[in-house]
Order: C-alpha cells, then structure tokens, then sequence
C-alpha cells in the first residue's frame, strides 16, 4: 500500500484570503475546520500526501476510480478529531473502539479535481457520485452569494455554531491546482468589518 504521494500536495487547489471585494455571484460554502482530505478512487490521503490512518470500513462505500476534494470532520471541535486520529494511528484501538471512535467523523466533499468543468458542474458531479453511499461521506452544502448582506447573514449563522468562517467559490473558474484568486477564504470577520466596505 502506497503510504505517501507527493502529487497530492501540488495538486490540490488552495485559496486566498477575501479582500472584501463583491462576492455577488459567487458560491457560499462554509469553511469547515478539521483535516484537509483527497479521495484517489481508493484511498484517502491528507494535503501533504500521506495516507490517513482510518478504518478500512470507513471508506468501503467511497466511489471507486473518482477523485473527491474535502475535509475530515468531527464537529466544531477539531480537538475531538485530532485524538480520534492519534488513538487510530497508535494501532492499540480494538476493532469495536475504533467503530465507537469514528462513528461521527465525516469526509465532507465540496469539490471533484478532475472534473473538467466550472464549480457547480464539480459540486454537482460530486454529490452523484456519493449517491447511495454511507452517511460518512457527504457534500458541504453550497448556495449562490446575493451580496454582502447575504455574505455577513452566512458568517452569523457560523459564528454562532463556533464555525470557522466561509469559502468563496468563483461561479465560472474551472479547477485550479495551488493558491488561486478564484477560491476566497472569508475568516469570521465582525460585522462592521463588512459593513465598512458597503
């Protein structure tokens, strides 16, 4: 089994942060605060390219032969994630501790790298591709950004469950490995921070 795959790293699309400019248009996604995690068809690697040391059940439902972009996630708390991760790894969990431990940690899937066209055509791909899968694998929710009203609307709505802000995702840009302008982070900014550039 290959344990590591350096590709991985150079391949994923990464984004940058939200100058305030107009999101209208754009695709609203939160940002979830857990491990960054690719899917190759058969096995799931971090964003350094090394393999994530999981239960093999968990994925046995993953589509085959199909690449998923998206984050390993246990809850607004990334702490509880990080402990199930190191208890795994330490290979001295038994079979029935290690299903207790993992029963609610998602892969939550917001993109599909190797679809050739824009970000809902990926988004849409994606979510039938993991049609009639187990409920440890899922899609992170989009909807299209109204403005900026709608915009700090969202980061309420996060703020208040603890999360960690939003993703931006331009509506035409096709996906693009390494930091591009065409995917925003937007950090759970005060609202007269937003409101300032209105």
């Amino acid at each position: 089994m290959k344990e590591n795959d350096t590709e991985i790293s150079t391949l994923l699309m990464h984004g940058q942060v939200w100058n305030f400019q107009d999101p209208t248009g754009w695709y609203i996604s939160e940002k979830l605060d857990g491990y960054r995690a690719f899917w190759d068809g058969s096995k799931l690697y971090s964003k350094n390219g090394t393999l994530f040391p999981i239960p093999l059940d968990f994925t046995h439902s993953f589509p085959s032969n199909i690449c998923l972009d998206g984050e390993l996630w246990a809850g607004y708390d990334v702490n509880n994630l990080n402990s199930i991760i190191r208890k795994t790894a330490s290979k001295l969990e038994s079979p029935q501790n290690l299903e207790e431990l993992w029963k609610d940690v998602k892969f939550c899937v917001f993109d599909a790298p190797m679809h050739p066209g824009h970000y809902q055509e990926r988004h849409q791909f994606a979510s039938s591709s993991i049609s009639g899968c187990n409920p440890n694998i899922c899609m992170v929710p989009i909807e299209p950004c109204l403005g900026l009203d709608h915009l700090q609307s969202k980061l309420n709505e996060i703020t208040k469950k603890q999360g960690e802000g939003i993703m931006l995702y331009s509506p035409s840009a096709k996906y693009t490995s390494g930091r591009t302008k065409n995917l925003l982070k937007v950090k759970a900014y005060i609202e007269e921070d937003v409101k300032f550039v209105k």
